[in-house]
């Protein structure tokens, strides 16, 4: 594998008056290069917290659910470092085709050949190596999200209680807030060889982000459960891509 070190980021913020606090997340900016010229698969993150879907059917399995953001970073990473990734509306077409031919056919006995579902799962992939074959990839990337937490301190200091604006669900109130975030994620990377129909490597790596916000004048909190639409917070995406740029290393290592 070849690594290009970028300039540090010291020099960058010189160069183009980036404020200090980029400096204190990352020192300096890596580029990895992928020098394998076989074609690789790239599963769909799964995360496997706690979270999962019911999936009707097929005797009613509980299925991970798939982190849409690990998954688009890391076939950005894996492609801008010069890897061949096929497409996976590709992959799951030649899956489903496989599939459809076994015992495991999800459609049912006699279904119809056209239906389409999402085969990204675990179950499968003894199918997945049979179609990474005739696609005639070499390896098989199963990233899994394993852990993802952010928590959120804030420490207010000002004359007087909040005031609280009805309907709205928003207190307001003129002090010194200060918020401390801490945010972490782990993602655990396999590496299946298509040939040997096997794993042949695996490793976990971690992502930390920490992050601390001083503000004066009015402070707004949300209290209203309506506004909480769910999904990761800034934090949270920015600890999974620290954890995703450190895997990439490792798989331009492994993968050759």
């Amino acid at each position: 594998m070849k690594k290009i070190l970028a300039t540090g980021f010291s020099a960058l913020i010189a160069l183009t008056s980036i404020p200090a606090i980029a400096e204190e997340s990352q020192d300096k900016v890596k580029n990895v290069t992928f020098t394998t010229k076989d074609a690789v698969v790239l599963m769909p993150c799964m995360d496997k917290t706690g979270t999962s879907a019911q999936v009707q059917g097929a005797g009613a399995m509980q299925m991970s659910t798939k982190n849409e953001f690990c998954t688009e970073i890391l076939n950005q990473l894996i492609r801008d470092g010069g890897a061949k990734t096929v497409s996976w509306f590709k992959v799951n077409k030649k899956l489903q085709q496989v599939v459809n031919s076994s015992w495991l056919n999800p459609f049912g006995l006699g279904a119809d050949k056209k239906s389409r579902m999402d085969l990204t799962s675990d179950i499968y992939i003894p199918e997945l190596i049979t179609a990474s074959k005739a696609l005639r990839a070499k390896y098989i990337v199963r990233p899994i999200v394993l852990n993802k937490d952010s928590v959120t301190n804030t420490s207010n200091k000002g004359p007087g209680a909040a005031a609280m604006i009805p309907y709205v669900g928003i207190f307001a109130g003129r002090s010194k807030t200060q918020t401390t975030k801490s945010s972490n994620v782990t993602v655990k990377f396999d590496i299946i060889s298509v040939p040997e129909q096997d794993i042949v490597a695996t490793r976990t790596f971690s992502g930390d982000v920490n992050t601390s916000k001083k503000q004066s004048g009015y402070s707004f909190e949300m209290s209203n459960q309506s506004f909480n639409a769910g999904g990761m917070d800034a934090g949270t995406r920015a600890a999974m891509t620290d954890a995703l740029y450190k895997g990439v290393e490792y798989l331009a290592d492994r993968i050759n």
